[in-house]
């Protein structure tokens, strides 16, 4: 399966110049040049009157960059109007995942593994769908077909006592910085993100379902001894989330560790660039 459509004829005509500039696009957003394939489909969108070939690309770029939202609004607008239908699909089905609506989600990608049954991609795109809604035991069953079929990695499992375990032991390593603020914050173990706490953080198109861990409430600066209020201070720790991104139980603690790390850092309403600087993200 691949990940740029096909460049052919479309209902309305490209030129062969701007063919050539969508195909060089698309080569860079498969290197990972995502801010390069998104300027050159920015403007390319201007050049072609949103020609729809133009759109799916823009909409991909951006479903790279995190921005979802938008991602799943340009999609939409080039859907059923281009070459590439099935890797089309495949990326509208992404983008709903990323927004939430992982119902729709995996019946877009069921309807991908019908044509590309040998296929790992849709496999393991079920597979996360399947998990956010909590059918983990189907979920399993493609992540393993990902795997036989592509070598896909495993999610690394660990029984919820010694995932616990772990994050109480990191907890009691934490730097001085952060360990004194250890007995304000709950830390709360879940297996994974609620629609509903994703959507109350919804402001950042970053925060998706596959979130390692999420701090809620009032950060140290914002809190006031005199004012109650009403959701303290909390880091979440989304357990099959981690095991999904580690490939050794080794990469699992030391990413608990981390993910910790980077939530005590946003309690203590440090930035994104702060946190880098410190090396916590």
């Amino acid at each position: 399966m691949g990940l740029g459509p096909e460049n052919q004829q479309n209902q309305r005509p490209l030129a062969d110049a701007h063919s050539e500039r969508i195909d060089r696009a698309w080569d860079s957003l498969e290197e990972g040049n995502v801010e390069s394939a998104g300027f050159a489909a920015e403007v390319l969108m201007d050049e072609t009157d949103e020609h729809p070939e133009v759109r799916f690309l823009f909409g991909a770029a951006l479903l790279e960059s995190g921005l979802h939202g938008a991602a799943l609004e340009v999609l939409l607008a080039s859907e059923d109007l281009v070459e590439d239908r099935l890797v089309h699909r495949f990326y509208l089905a992404t983008a709903y995942y990323e927004n939430l609506q992982c119902e729709r989600a995996e019946a877009l990608f069921r309807q991908v593994l019908a044509e590309e049954s040998d296929a790992a991609p849709p496999h393991y795109a079920i597979a996360q769908s399947l998990e956010f809604m909590g059918r983990y035991e189907e979920a399993e069953r493609h992540y393993e077909k990902a795997h036989e079929l592509e070598n896909y990695p495993l999610p690394t499992r660990m029984k919820t006592e010694a995932f616990e375990r772990v994050v109480q032991q990191s907890l009691e390593m934490l730097p001085e910085e952060l360990r004194v603020h250890a007995n304000r914050v709950a830390i709360v173990v879940e297996q994974i993100p609620t629609p509903e706490i994703l959507r109350s953080e919804g402001e950042d198109e970053s925060i998706t379902p596959g979130v390692l861990g999420l701090f809620v409430g009032p950060n140290f600066k914002e809190r006031s001894n005199f004012s109650p209020v009403a959701t303290p201070p909390t880091i979440f720790v989304y357990q099959r989330n981690l095991e999904r991104f580690c490939q050794t139980r080794e990469e699992l603690i030391y990413e608990i560790k981390l993910t910790l790390y980077h939530e005590f850092g946003h309690y203590l309403g440090l930035s994104e660039d702060e946190l880098d600087e410190r090396g916590l993200s």
